[in-house]
Parts: C-alpha cells; sequence; structure tokens
C-alpha cells in the first residue's frame, strides 16, 4: 500500500515536472516567436529574395545594402563585353537610413498581421538608391571600355582639292566611335535608374552602349554649306584654265602661256590663289629683258662704229608693282589678254628690245653732224653748231626723249643776258634743244669752237623746219 502511495507521489512529480517544461517551452516559444517578431526581420522571411530571417533591422539594411554595391554590371559594345564593374564602383549606394525606417515599418506590419505564427514570405521593400556623381564620372570614362579594336576618331565632312580629278570634291565625314562622356553618363544613368529604381537586381545589370553615345561629327557630306563651298572654288579653279597674257613690245610678242600661270596656283581646302612671289619673280624678269632706260646704251652709229651711251635717260621701264597689280586683275579675269605691259616710263616706239625702231636723232658732237631717221629711213641729215666746249655750255652727251615742241619760242637766260626768238624750238634736256639759228652763217667743222652755243644745238633754219615737222614729243635723240 506504501509502495503505491510512493509510485503515485512519483508520477505527479513527473507529472508536475512535465507540464513545468512544457509551459516553459511554449513560453520560451512564444517568447522567442516574440523577439523574432519584434526584434528582428522576423523568420522564414526573404527580402528581394535575401534570406534575411532572425538579422535585425540594422543588419538586415547593412546586408541589402552592402550587396547592393556588389551587384556586377556588364557593358557590352558592339556586340563584346568591354567593361565589367559593379554598382557601388559606379558610385551608387542605397540610403541605409531611410531603409532602416522601411525595414522597421515591414517589419512591425508583419508582426501586426501575422503575430507568433508568421507565413513564409519573400517580401520587398521600397528603397532610396544615392549616386556619387563624382565617382560615377571617373568610372565612366572611355578608357574603362576597352575593346578589341582601336577606337576611331569622328571627323567633319569637308572640301579637298583632288590632284586626280583636279577638282575639288567633298570628303565624307568619318563616323568614329569615341565616347562622348556625358552622353554616356546620362545613357547609363537611364539605364540603372529603370533597373533599380524599384526592382532589386539579382543577377546583375546588363548595358548595351549604343552608338547615340558616341561623338558627332558636326558637319555631314549633305552640307549645304560645303556644297556651296565646292561649287565656288572649282568655279575659281576653272576660271584660270583659259588665261593667257601676250605682252607687246612693238612687233614682238612675249607669252604668258595658261600652263605657267597654272603652275603659279597655290590650292588649298579653302581657296585658290596665285602665288604673288613666282608673279613678281616672272615680271621681274620681264623687265630685266625689256628695260632700255637707266642702263647704259650700246649704239651702232651712221658711220658704223658700235658706241657706248653712258648717260641714258631714254627708254622704256617696266612698273613692277603696276605690272603687277594689272596682272593679277587680268588673271583674276579669266581670259586671254593681249596688252603692253605697264610702264613707268616709255619712249616713242619700239619692236622688241630695240626702242628706237628706227626713229631717232642721231648727233655726233665731234663731228658737228645730225642724221633723222624715221621708220629706219633717212629723213634728213645736217651739219650743226654744239655748245662751246667750255664749262656751263658744253652741250650734254646721252640719249633723251624731246620734251616738247612750241613754234615760235623765245629763249632767254637771266645768266647769260640773252633773249632771242626762234622758229623752231625742240629741247630735250636741262634747258638744252635743238633749234634753228638763222644768225649763224656756218655750220660744222669748229665752228663751234668759237661760235658755240650755250648747250643748245643749232641748225640751219630749212633743216630745223624739217626736224619739227617730222619728230613728235618724245622722239629720241642720241647724242655723243
Amino acid at each position: 500500500m506504501k509502495s503505491k502511495k510512493k509510485t503515485k507521489k512519483v508520477y505527479m512529480i513527473l507529472l508536475i515536472v512535465c507540464l513545468v517544461i512544457m509551459v516553459g517551452l511554449v513560453a520560451g516559444l512564444f517568447g522567442y516567436a516574440h523577439h523574432m517578431g519584434t526584434k528582428t526581420m522576423g523568420s522564414r522571411i526573404k527580402i528581394f529574395g535575401e534570406d534575411v530571417s532572425g538579422l535585425t533591422v540594422e543588419e538586415t539594411a547593412k546586408k541589402l545594402a552592402d550587396d547592393f554595391q556588389k551587384i556586377p554590371v556588364t557593358f557590352q559594345e558592339n556586340g563584346e563585353t568591354d567593361y565589367q564593374t559593379t554598382l557601388g564602383d559606379l558610385g551608387y549606394s542605397i540610403d541605409e537610413t531611410q531603409l532602416k525606417k522601411d525595414l522597421k515599418t515591414l517589419r512591425d506590419k508583419r508582426w501586426k498581421e501575422d503575430g507568433y505564427f508568421p507565413k513564409q514570405a519573400d517580401l520587398t521593400v521600397t528603397y532610396q538608391v544615392n549616386r556619387d556623381d563624382e565617382t560615377f564620372s571617373a568610372a565612366l570614362t572611355e578608357e574603362h571600355f576597352q575593346l578589341s579594336t582601336e577606337r576611331v576618331d569622328a571627323t567633319d565632312a569637308y572640301v579637298a582639292y583632288d590632284g586626280e580629278q583636279n577638282a575639288y570634291v567633298i570628303v565624307p565625314e568619318v563616323v568614329g566611335n569615341h565616347m562622348d562622356q556625358a552622353a554616356v553618363e546620362t545613357y547609363v544613368e537611364e539605364q540603372i535608374r529603370s533597373q533599380v529604381a524599384t526592382d532589386y537586381p539579382k543577377t546583375g545589370l546588363e548595358i548595351e552602349i549604343p552608338s547615340d553615345v558616341y561623338l558627332k561629327v558636326a558637319v555631314t557630306q549633305d552640307s549645304q554649306e560645303l556644297q556651296e563651298k565646292a561649287a565656288a572654288l572649282n568655279t575659281s579653279l576653272q576660271k584660270y584654265q583659259g588665261v593667257s597674257i601676250t605682252y607687246t613690245f612693238g612687233n614682238e610678242t612675249q607669252v604668258l602661256d595658261n600652263a605657267t600661270i597654272c603652275s603659279w596656283l597655290v590650292i588649298s581646302d579653302d581657296s585658290v590663289s596665285i602665288d604673288t612671289a613666282q608673279a613678281q619673280e616672272y615680271i621681274k624678269n620681264l623687265a630685266t629683258k625689256y628695260n632700255t632706260i637707266y642702263k647704259p646704251r650700246s649704239f651702232t652709229t651712221t658711220g658704223g662704229e658700235t658706241i657706248t651711251i653712258e648717260g641714258n635717260e631714254y627708254g622704256y621701264r617696266v612698273d613692277q608693282d603696276g605690272e603687277l597689280a594689272q596682272l593679277l586683275t587680268d588673271i583674276d579675269g579669266g581670259a586671254a589678254v593681249t596688252r603692253e605691259p605697264v610702264y613707268s616710263k616709255s619712249g616713242y616706239s619700239r619692236n622688241g628690245t630695240d626702242d628706237l625702231n628706227g626713229s631717232y636723232i642721231e648727233v655726233s658732237l665731234d663731228q658737228q653732224h645730225l642724221w633723222l631717221y624715221k621708220n629706219g629711213v633717212l629723213v634728213t641729215e645736217t651739219d650743226i653748231i654744239s655748245g662751246l666746249p667750255v664749262d656751263g655750255r658744253e652741250t650734254y652727251r646721252g640719249a633723251w626723249p624731246i620734251a616738247y615742241k612750241a613754234s615760235p619760242f623765245t629763249l632767254s637766260s637771266d645768266v647769260y643776258g640773252y633773249d632771242t626768238a626762234v622758229t623752231y624750238w625742240m629741247p630735250f634736256v636741262y634747258g638744252q634743244g635743238l633749234h634753228d639759228a638763222s644768225w649763224q652763217t656756218n655750220f660744222g667743222g669748229d665752228t663751234y669752237k668759237t661760235k658755240g652755243s650755250h648747250g643748245c644745238i643749232n641748225l640751219p633754219p630749212d633743216q630745223a623746219k624739217i626736224i619739227y615737222e617730222t619728230i613728235d614729243k618724245g622722239y629720241p635723240i642720241l647724242l655723243y
């Protein structure tokens, strides 16, 4: 009997212990569930596929933020992968402060709705994405995008001279593949924002780089401005094709042909012009060949003697500056031109380098004789009286043009005190000239040594008349 009572007591104790244990287990279970539901994100919970069971709000926020920055981003260009990085390296991050608030709201809502026995859940939560602009820009510079081929510069269409076609053509633009940094940043920002703004990426991002982000050309071959430029340059170029200049020197000519003119062309991508240095050199050579004034003159006398006349102030001199200006004007006119050169000094007549051309007055002071030629024909010849051979009265030796003609004329001199009327007056230099001298009774020989003039050439009146009526202003006279 006593044994039975003892056994029953043991059972009661065991029962009580079991009940206490069960109560403890239940209390512990509810305590644990309360802790999980109010102090952590709960049990059997995933956020964006990430198992965050038992993690606090802070731990969950850090895990999601850290994992977000590790999300890989792969860039593809022209069908190949040329850059791999992460959202964090691109400067993106989640605002953890805001995320914690949203996680706490989510946790409290789940506890309120599900209590101690939450259902298994894979949830989402709103989050704020931030971006560090400096990091973002640095991560998207072109050197990060490593293509297997070299990048090509974009070049505008332009006008260039094509030697084979002998014409200006439009060289088409080249569409390059260097990146426009600003365009790349704008495009990548749009792509990333669209993919992560509301959907936490789970496997990474892939971004295809389009040609739209390459540096653009400013001018294409269809440009109206280029079309007009090429047309204008070709018009200028064609203008020179028919130009030539035929210089006349009496019956003799020298032709500046089109080939020579075209060889002077300076052809650039923007203009067609004449190389003035080459034109100047041509004119210089022209002047060297055909200038006859202000240099010793070789002359063959009527007697057949070749002499040199030093004081040569008769003849032709090309105005090199004036000729250059006229030449450039003629070339710009685009036509064949025949003309004389522009002279600063010109004579009476010429044929090539012969600036006497058979028309001149020849005076031999030693022989005291004059010859008048016209168009290669001797018109007349006569004895003369020249200046008295003393200082201040000798006749100058040299070559000059007749300055003008006057009939009648009064010769006067305050120095020598004379005032003499003549019928024919033809001055050539420094107050000296040809004139009739009715007061002279004999001409030629040594008369000039005693009855010489003050430098003029005294002529018999009938000869003075012939000479006066034969010559004109500018007629050459050579005295030696």
